[in-house]
């Protein structure tokens, strides 16, 4: 029998119907089998329901819900993340669900997703205050620290709740308003006397202002409230363990692994006997967590990372390696076989195994990292700058990357830049010793020597017995002209650390500055038959005998430097330079370009070769290579500054010049012959006052050189100032009669009068 068309579309409309109610029964069927298992404690088994529930369902929230509440039991943040998100798309109007995907969200780190999650909530309830301090902790991940403080205060109008305003205290804490801070730590405690978090964050912030005994007393306080409490435990351990008080820790990481289900309360506990050394306790605990099959590879991976500790290599890799065949898209494993093959220097397998780790978890931040430990090797700065960035982007309070990256930019010479990352490190981790050091460097860069005073003394008083923060004191003496108390400082950082180099190459340097090359060659001698293969040693013996005339021993250590460390640019670049000063300059430039080659995203090597065409009058020639260098990294400043003086000299894209010769400013702001360059292409474009004031910087540092009073008498000449420029004109002569413009000069004193 042939049905009309209109009643073929119905009976299909009622099959498809069928089949969707006959679907939603089975997903409901799957969720409830899932709720009793999840009941039991059997998650594992729970989260296999509610999977099949949300794939016979796709739009069965109920299901996506629980099946995120299970992954979160089972530790898998990325999958909990994917299914509160999901639910949340299918539940617009449900205010909870999209607050449990906001709370996830900025977990990870994307404060802005995070954001309009509580955004979505706050329209729903405009005066949902969980919404309010989900959006003001957004707020602070997108550094907006005002509008999150303001955001947690309208939701403790709405609800003074302990932890809201604990969560006032840690940002007021970030500003730097510490007063504000413990008032608001205190009124949470006030707010709820029984609250164990509330204490706990107290007694944080009492340990991160230096008031050691009383944070001591709050995490026991907070412990008194609840001696089970897994927060408060790990949090006493991680204080005791800080402080150099190891063995009162252990019970405390124990009650925590025995008190949660969580793998990383275990693994916290095998860390701690790895810092103690107790390793065969670590891999107890290890190889017990390892039979549990939701933590096998977690557990696994960790087992093969201590047999590594153990000097164990081929039996750490044989497990990491059985890690990766049965899960090779586990993140966790690939990095720590990774970390194996940078230490073994085999930098390129090391750096295909950290690519697939953060290809597989784009959001591993410890992966990022390990890949921009491995561009640091391969020295390859821009790459390991922008892993490192990405680093801080996933987790804003990675200190580690944060120093990594001020380090790169100041050997970029970004010391502004620098200063600023590594004291905001200082400020995140005052216990750091090497963002104390990259910022007293940073400081001592600049000229900031008061400052440099400071930051140096008080990384002594907190590390007296560290050889390269006795160094840094002696860079700073040195700076301030006194050799007396440079050479105590180096001596006392030798004493500390007889492997350390710039001390020992420093001493060197005072040693032939008094006269006395033999002692100075004296102490290379010596450590050369501790380390002859040391290649940055072998360079500061080439600096040394380079010094006393001694020209082709110099040029035999830097060779053998460059054997023992191909990599190693000082080298090179000492090596272009002797070269240079022997007028060998295609010599020079070959090794220039050799370096140039081998660190291809560094912009000095490339730069010295174009100086050298420069030098050999193929204008030309380096224009060209300024150009390509500058095109492909405009932080290039020296690369910029040569550019915008050559254009400028020309009187041709002047334009172009000028921002060249700004960039270069920005990132050299008090190098005299960068204030020359900018100033000199004011005078081309008829800006004369704009370039008087850099002028008279430039002179004030550089006070004996002709060129740059030559180009003060053009700018007071544009302004209408006779009588400066004429001073400025004679001056310039004076130091130096034939400089480069001093046919020019004494034309235009003539028009002077």
């Amino acid at each position: 029998m042939q049905f009309p068309h209109w009643i073929r579309l119905a009976v299909g409309a009622a099959v498809v119907a069928t089949a969707v109610a006959a679907c939603s029964r089975s997903a409901q069927s799957h969720l409830e089998r899932g709720n009793a298992q999840l009941e039991k404690g059997n998650v594992d088994a729970a989260v296999l329901e509610y999977r099949n529930a949300v794939q016979k369902d796709p739009m069965f929230a109920p299901a996506r819900l629980k099946l995120a509440e299970a992954y979160l039991r089972q530790g898998n943040g990325a999958g909990a993340l994917g299914e509160y998100v999901r639910a949340a798309d299918l539940l617009p109007k449900d205010a909870d669900a999209q607050l449990k995907a906001a709370s996830l969200l900025l977990a990870a780190g994307r404060a802005q997703d995070a954001m309009a999650r509580a955004d979505k909530a706050l329209a729903i309830d405009p005066k949902n205050p969980d919404a309010l301090v989900i959006r003001g902790n957004a707020l602070a991940g997108l550094k907006d620290l005002d509008g999150a403080i303001a955001q947690i205060q309208q939701a403790i109008a709405l609800d003074p709740t302990a932890s809201s305003q604990a969560n006032l205290g840690a940002l007021q804490f970030a500003q730097g308003r510490r007063e504000e801070a413990e008032a608001a730590f205190r009124q949470a405690v006030a707010t709820d006397p029984k609250s164990v978090l509330a204490e706990v964050a107290l007694a944080q912030f009492l340990w991160a202002t230096g008031r050691v005994e009383e944070a001591e007393s709050g995490f026991k306080a907070a412990l008194a409230l609840d001696a089970g409490n897994v927060t408060a435990n790990r949090a006493l351990a991680t204080f005791y363990l800080a402080s150099n008080r190891a063995s009162e820790a252990e019970t405390y990481f124990k009650k925590v692994a025995g008190a949660s289900d969580d793998p990383a309360a275990k693994l916290a506990l095998a860390d701690y006997y790895v810092a103690v050394k107790r390793n065969a306790d670590a891999l107890a605990v290890l190889e017990k967590l390892s039979a549990t099959p939701r933590a096998w590879a977690l557990a696994r991976s960790r087992v093969a990372a201590l047999l590594y500790t153990d000097g164990k290599t081929a039996d750490a890799h044989r497990a990491i390696d059985e890690v990766i065949a049965k899960q090779p898209a586990y993140a966790e494993a690939r990095t720590i076989r990774a970390r194996f093959l940078l230490a073994e220097g085999k930098t390129d397998q090391a750096l295909a195994d950290a690519q697939e780790a953060v290809k597989v978890d784009p959001r591993n931040a410890e992966a990022h990292y390990l890949l921009g430990l491995i561009y640091q090797t391969k020295r390859d700065p821009d790459a390991a700058a922008k892993s490192f960035a990405e680093v801080l982007r996933l987790n804003p309070r990675a200190t580690a990357a944060q120093v990594k990256l001020a380090g790169i930019e100041l050997q970029r010479g970004s010391w502004t830049t620098a200063t600023d990352l590594a004291e905001e490190a200082v400020r995140r981790e005052p216990r750091s010793l090497d963002a104390r050091l990259v910022l007293s460097r940073s400081l001592l860069a600049r000229g900031e020597l008061d400052r440099a005073t400071v930051a140096i003394r008080e990384t002594q008083d907190a590390f007296p017995q560290v050889g390269a923060v006795h160094s840094q004191a002696g860079l700073l003496a040195l700076r301030r002209g006194d050799r007396a108390g440079a050479r105590g400082a180096f001596e006392k950082a030798l004493a500390l650390d007889p492997n350390l180099v710039e001390p020992l190459t420093s001493l060197a340097m005072l040693d032939l500055a008094e006269g006395k090359g033999a002692r100075a060659r004296a102490r290379f001698e010596e450590r050369l038959k501790k380390t002859p293969s040391n290649s940055a040693v072998l360079v500061g013996a080439a600096r040394t005998w380079g010094s006393t005339g001694d020209t082709p021993k110099a040029e035999e250590f830097l060779r053998r430097a460059i054997d023992a460390d191909a990599s190693n640019f000082d080298a090179y670049a000492l090596l272009g330079q002797l070269y240079y000063s022997q007028s060998k300059l295609d010599q020079a430039r070959a090794e220039y370009e050799a370096l140039a080659a081998r660190q291809p995203g560094a912009s000095g090597p490339a730069t010295m070769a174009a100086m050298i065409l420069q030098a050999q009058g193929r204008e030309e020639e380096a224009r060209r290579r300024y150009e390509a260098i500058v095109e492909k990294d405009p932080r290039a400043v020296v690369a910029s500054n040569n550019l915008a003086y050559m254009y400028a000299t020309r009187g041709e894209q002047l334009d172009r010049a000028l921002q060249l010769a700004r960039a270069a400013k920005a990132g050299l702001p008090e190098n005299p012959e960068v204030s020359d360059t900018l100033a000199y292409v004011y005078i081309k474009k008829q800006l004369g006052s704009l370039a008087v004031p850099l002028l008279r910087q430039a002179i004030e540092k550089q006070p004996g050189e002709a060129a740059i009073h030559f180009h003060l008498g053009l700018a007071y000449a544009q302004t209408g100032d006779k009588a400066a420029a004429r001073q400025a004109l004679q001056q310039a002569l004076k130091l130096k009669a034939d400089f480069e413009g001093a046919d020019e000069a004494r034309r235009l004193l003539r028009t002077l009068g």
